[in-house]
């Protein structure tokens, strides 16, 4: 048998060792199972602190450890990320005392190489793997087909030990049925979409915990989530990895306006986040919003006024570098209506993103109960304190921070929309494209001249942080400027839209667009789930906000768009009027805009529309 990456004979001694101590942790030493003689519900969190040498170690592994050194039967583990060493350990001591053990894995985490899977290899326990198109991300353990080990943290060392996690411990022979009926599914080869809907009960009342699973995709997780944020009465606090499902974030939008309502003609929108009687509250995991950009629903949350906080751990395997070995907040964890008899916990495997909901291996867990909801909530609450404000964390966590006006500095008028540019794809051939004959000419296709940009003017003598600021159009979010972004003073900067006609293998997205030399691009992947400028000549009602929610400035103001569009076959853009002094009127005031006056499209406009294209996008504006 090929072992990947065992790299030394001393890995090899050292495994053998641990066989032949097997007989150390037989079956007449199982340990101390004085809490599992009733059956109950009990919850693990891990402490990774805010830096190295602050994490304390709260022991879920070594819990784990000791139930699979106290099996007698079986243990069945479907595992994304698999080196935690003490549990591979405990996993090689089971399968030497006589316990059968399984493994399910994920293909891509094993292709790629992991020290568990390559311990079990070589020890010859089973594993299947699968998923290999998307991910098998399920961290569950069934000991002796009645206990079920389940957490939102994967096995291995940096999830234990430096990122924010939570596992749940549960003793009730019939819910672990179900988790053991889901891993025979996965054994047999059936994932993702492949797998049956559950069929056995999926509610149980264990102790004083009423616990509900499901199975993703098969039991329309995110069905359930949404249901839940529905009926939600007074509060949702929530901790979260990866957040792009936009439809969570429309339900936590449509109670915040509910819960804002009633606070303020109650008098207690005033109050801190916490101390507010209803309320949505939330804490981000930093890293992810860089890596799912435009896609990441904070942006709309923040943008509505929802308080939150990024994670404060930065206990990561190379201090200052948020991706680096941990420092994040991994536990996807809603905790609802707390404090009433209706309380419950929402966690699991599952993040809030369209692959957890149709194509990935997850398990979504609710938990109802007073005892249980308390325990998260003082957990949230730790989670809580320890954040960063989002506006101090953008300003703060930046290179030269102390050169940057930050939003506590920052004041209405100091960044102003200069310039807008609108048109969007109708179906039809674009009359003002000069260079389309028409009919199957693909090339005329390559240059359809329907990109978009607004730009930004600094009117300050300072470079402004705009990281986590936001861009509406009077609705809805329509985007977000990533954390790193700044506009020097006196800078034109150019937010792009390449708003691309649909892909098809006929006709693939053009080569050439518009507008060149861009600040700020969105949707460069043409990624239908990723924002678009989408301006609306019909109702122009721009809105630039900073992460306080303050309203820098405005264009338009829910009309028509004053000036620019589309005059026979040539194209204007709308220009903010910039006095000589660099004063500049009201955005929402028709006598602060005027059309593009330049004889042809600017130095930043592609040369083979600068005919027909009048606009000045990333340069002073036009006389």
């Amino acid at each position: 048998m090929v072992i990947r990456g065992m790299a030394s004979m001393a890995r090899t001694l050292v495994l053998a060792a641990l066989a032949l101590s097997a007989a150390a942790c037989g079956l007449n030493d199982p340990g101390d199972l004085d809490t599992l003689d009733t059956p109950s519900v009990e919850v693990f969190f891990n402490s990774p602190g805010f830096k190295r040498g602050t994490e304390f170690n709260r022991k879920p592994s070594e819990f784990i450890t000791e139930r699979i050194d106290a099996a007698r039967v079986s243990v069945d583990a479907a595992v994304y990320g698999f080196n935690k060493q003490n549990i591979v350990d405990a996993l090689v001591r089971a399968h030497y005392r006589g316990v059968r053990v399984r493994l399910v894995a994920d293909a891509g985490e094993y292709s790629r190489g992991s020290y568990g899977y390559d311990i079990m290899e070589q020890h010859k326990v089973p594993i299947q793997t699968g998923n290999q198109f998307h991910i098998m991300h399920d961290k569950f353990f069934v000991v002796d087909n009645r206990f079920v080990f389940v957490g939102t943290g994967n096995i291995s060392n940096s999830e234990f030990t430096y990122n924010n996690n939570n596992w749940v411990w549960f003793d009730n022979v019939a819910h672990a049925e179900l988790y053991t009926a889901e891993f025979e599914q996965m054994f047999d080869g059936r994932f993702s979409a492949a797998k049956h809907p559950t069929t056995l009960p999926n509610v149980f009342q264990i102790g004083d915990t009423e616990v509900e699973v499901l199975f993703s995709p098969q039991d329309d997780a995110m069905g359930k989530i949404l249901e839940e944020l529905k009926n939600v009465d007074t509060s949702i606090y929530f901790t979260i990895f990866a957040f792009t499902k936009d439809q969570v974030a429309s339900e936590f939008i449509a109670r915040q306006r509910e819960f804002e309502a009633y606070n303020e003609a109650n008098g207690f929108d005033t109050l801190p986040p916490l101390e507010r009687p209803k309320g949505v509250v939330g804490v981000l995991d930093r890293s992810q919003l860089h890596g799912n950009g435009q896609y990441h629903q904070g942006y709309r949350l923040a943008a509505n006024g929802i308080p939150m906080r990024l994670d404060g751990n930065e206990n990561s395997g190379l201090p200052g570098d948020y991706q680096a070995g941990g420092g994040r907040l991994h536990a996807k964890t809603m905790i609802l209506d707390a404090g009433t008899p209706n309380a419950r916990v929402i966690t699991g495997s599952f993040n809030w993103s369209s692959a957890a909901t149709i194509s990935n291996d997850e398990i979504l867990i609710i938990l109802r109960g007073e005892r249980i909801t308390n325990q998260y909530l003082e957990e949230f609450y730790n989670i809580w304190n320890t954040g960063k404000d989002i506006s101090t964390a953008m300003c703060t966590l930046m290179k030269d921070s102390d050169a940057l006006t930050c939003d506590d500095e920052v004041r209405p008028g100091d960044v102003v929309f200069s310039e807008v540019h609108f048109d969007g794809w109708n179906g039809e051939r674009d009359p003002s494209d000069h260079n389309c004959g028409g009919g199957n000419d693909l090339d005329c296709r390559r240059r359809v001249t329907n990109d978009q940009f607004v730009e930004l003017y600094n009117t300050t003598d300072k470079p402004i942080n705009l990281s986590m600021w936001t861009l509406s159009n009077g609705q809805d979010v329509t985007m977000g400027f990533t954390p790193g972004t700044v506009i020097d003073p006196g800078e034109y900067f150019l937010v792009l839209d390449h708003n691309t006609v649909p892909l098809s293998e006929r006709d693939p997205q053009r080569g050439e667009h518009a507008f060149t030399n861009p600040d700020f691009v969105l949707n460069t992947a043409n990624d239908p789930r990723f924002r678009r400028l989408n301006l609306k000549s019909g109702s122009m009602q721009l809105q630039l906000r900073n992460t306080r929610q303050v309203v820098i400035d405005r264009a338009g103001d829910g009309s028509p768009a004053y000036f620019g569009g589309r005059e026979g076959d040539t194209n204007y853009s709308m220009e903010r009027i910039i006095g000589a002094d660099g004063n500049v009127g009201a955005g929402d005031a028709r006598s602060s805009w005027k059309q593009c006056a330049a004889g042809q499209g600017g130095e930043n406009v592609n040369e083979a529309f600068r005919s027909f294209i009048i606009a000045t996008p990333g340069e002073p504006n036009s006389p």
